[in-house]
Parts: C-alpha cells; structure tokens; sequence
C-alpha cells in the first residue's frame, strides 16, 4: 500500500517541480500538513529507530551512556527497544544536541507512557520538516520561481513525508542546516556557516555540509571552521562509542543498493564497484562545479550514495534537500527518484531477510535510477538551467 500511494503521490510531485508556475508556498505547506496526516494514520511504521531515539534519551536520563551497548536493563523504555529491535538496538550514532534533546523529551512525556514519548518523537519530526519548507524557500538562491521550487522539491516528497511521520531525526538535523544558509543569504555568512555545521551535533550529514561551505566559500570558511571544530569536540562520546562497540561488531549486509547487486559474487567486489562509480560521479561534480553549476554538487550527493550499502529512505531526505538546488536538472532527477525508490530497502525490515536473487533484484531496482545519469543531455522533467 505505501508502494502504491507513494508512486501515485510522486506523479503529482514531479508535475509539480515542472510546472511553469510553481505552486505558492503556503499551498506546499498545506499538502505537505496533509501527506504528514495521512501517513500519521498508517496503522504500521516500517522502521524501528523511534523506539531507539526514546531509548537513548531514557539513558542519558537515569545516568547511562547512549553510546555504550546495553544487554539488559530493568527500565521499561529500554526493554520495549530492546523486545521491538528483537535482539539489542544499536548504540547511538547521533549527536549530543540530540540526546539531550531526546532525554528532554522523554522527561516531560515518561509520565504518560511509551505511546506519548513516541508519538512526541514523531511529532517533533513532523513538524521540523514543515519548518524546512519555507526555510527551504528562503536559502536557495534564484528569482521567486526557482524558489518555490526548490521548496516543493522537499515538500512533495513522498518518501520525505513518510520518514517525517515515522520520526526521524533527519528534518531535525536539516532545518538547522536550511536555517544556516538561511543566516547566510541574509548577510550573516559566518554565524549561518557555524550554525551548518553544528547541525552535526543532531546528525552528521550536517558536517558535509560545513566542509563544502569551507571549501568553497572563503567568506563562510572562519564560521564553517569554528562550528566543525566545536561540534566535534563534543561529539567526542560518539566517536569513541563508534570505534569501540559499533565498528567491531558491524556486519557488511547491502540490501537495495548498488552494493547489494554485486556483494553476493564478492563483498570486495562490491565496494571496488561504490568506489568506482562514486569516483567517477564525483569527477563529474568537480567539473560542473568548475563552471559555476549548482549542479555539480547534487553529483556529489549521488557519489556519497552510491557508498551507503543500505539507502534507507530517511537517509534519502538529503539527498532531496540536494536536488533542491538545481530541481529540474538531469541530476536532480535522478537524485529524486533514488529517494523514491529507498523505500524499497523496507522489503527486508518488513517482510524477511530475501532470497539471494532476489536480493539482486532489490538491488537493481534500487541502482537503476543510476543509468540515467549515463546520456548527456538535459533531465527528464525539463532543461536544466542555470541560477
């Protein structure tokens, strides 16, 4: 049923990144207010990292660190993660803003019991993706028009409107990276860098974001500087919780990817391909970029994702947010549409651990978008222009 409603969903979408006159922007946050209701009646989540993040903050509350794995524990948020996670959730890997915020929200609804704390987690992700649709309307550059696109290419997303009413964190951590660009379009070039590159105290992606503004932008460089440098000062916990209980016990399982298509022949294998073709997207970018095209960068949101040997959906909101810099572009496209088909890394969540064909077949499905990029020309919604 999601399957269905989501591709009936994007063939509004899309013709609405190709209008001509782009619908108003209050317009978008009435749709977007009613994709986020209707999903929010879905008697089923797919995922299980809400329960996670209640875990996390109820940790950090009763003096135990989120950034250790627990096997057993009396609190019973703990042990509802634990018995929805079927064995022992993973430690977390988000920022200290984040867990401090999760232990706040666990403090003020633990009173009124699980289905609170997670229905307060959801909302708060809810409502953080209406926020980035008017953000998103003020940070990009170009006239009216390319604006209000750039926002519907975030607002009408399917999957983005399903992640949002499952709870991630995700539009959290990038309402802060719009609200910088937004300080940033509005003279306050350093301050805005800072404030894009503390996003990664919620989620890291936010840390790329910084790096490319230093890189790029010598105006934005001190401020990118400074934030990086202070939010990983702080994210010190995370980064030994990571190498010391996450990477010695992680496991290489590509589902629904580029990497997924060839791991089962050699997982070596699969990766010389993600690295490879990440390379060559990448390359790509860099000389898009030479010539001053917004549009090199979604190439290095696409050379990012061909190296996530799990694209789950979530994870797809950036690169939507990245295909709002330039929507109606070739890249664009097929950045869009490898969020849309995402959702098809929930086949393994859902339903049982596939079959190796049709694991393969998963993982074609979720490469092919990929091929369009191979033929030069403009995108399939329209020219690609030039803001």
């Amino acid at each position: 049923m999601l399957f269905l409603l989501a591709a009936v969903a994007s063939a509004y979408y899309f013709r609405a990144i190709a209008r001509t006159r782009p619908l108003r922007l209050t317009t978008l946050l009435l749709i977007a207010a009613g994709g986020l209701a209707l999903a929010w009646l879905a008697p089923v989540l797919f995922s299980s990292d809400v329960y996670a993040y209640a875990a996390y903050g109820e940790m950090a509350r009763i003096g135990l660190s989120p950034y250790a794995r627990v096997y057993e524990s009396p609190d019973y948020i703990v042990r509802a993660a634990q018995a929805q996670w079927i064995t022992a959730f993973p430690i977390c890997v988000y920022g200290p803003a984040f867990v401090a915020f999760a232990r706040t929200l666990v403090g003020v609804f633990a009173p009124f019991g699980l289905s609170a704390i997670l229905d307060a987690f959801r909302f708060s992700a809810s409502l953080a993706f209406l926020v980035c649709i008017p953000l998103a309307y003020r940070a990009f550059g170009g006239d009216r028009t390319a604006r209000l696109r750039s926002a519907a290419a975030i607002a009408l997303n399917p999957a983005a409107i399903w992640c949002a009413a499952e709870g991630h964190n995700d539009t959290i951590a990038l309402a802060i990276v719009l609200l910088g660009f937004t300080l940033m379009r509005r003279r306050f070039t350093s301050g805005g860098a800072a404030v894009v590159a503390l996003s990664a105290l919620v989620k890291a992606p936010g840390a790329a974001a910084a790096v490319a503004l230093a890189v790029s932008n010598r105006r934005a460089r001190a401020g990118a500087i400074a934030g990086i440098a202070v939010a990983a000062l702080f994210s010190w916990p995370l980064v030994a919780g990571i190498a010391e209980n996450l990477a010695p016990h992680g496991t290489y399982a590509p589902q629904a990817s580029l990497q997924a298509v060839f791991a089962p022949i050699s997982p070596v294998l699969g990766w010389c391909v993600a690295l490879a073709a990440c390379a060559l997207l990448a390359l790509r970018g860099v000389r898009l970029l030479r010539r001053r095209s917004v549009e090199g960068w979604i190439w290095f949101g696409l050379a990012a994702w061909v190296l996530v040997p799990n694209p789950y959906p979530w994870y797809g909101i950036w690169l939507v947010a990245l295909a709002a810099l330039e929507p109606r572009s070739r890249a664009a496209t097929v950045a869009i549409v490898l969020s849309l088909v995402s959702l098809l890394r929930y086949v393994p969540d859902a339903v049982a651990t596939p079959s190796p064909p049709v694991a393969a077949l998963l993982g074609i499905l979720g490469a092919l978008p990929l091929l369009a990029l191979l033929p030069r020309g403009p995108g399939i919604m329209s020219d690609s222009y030039d803001r």
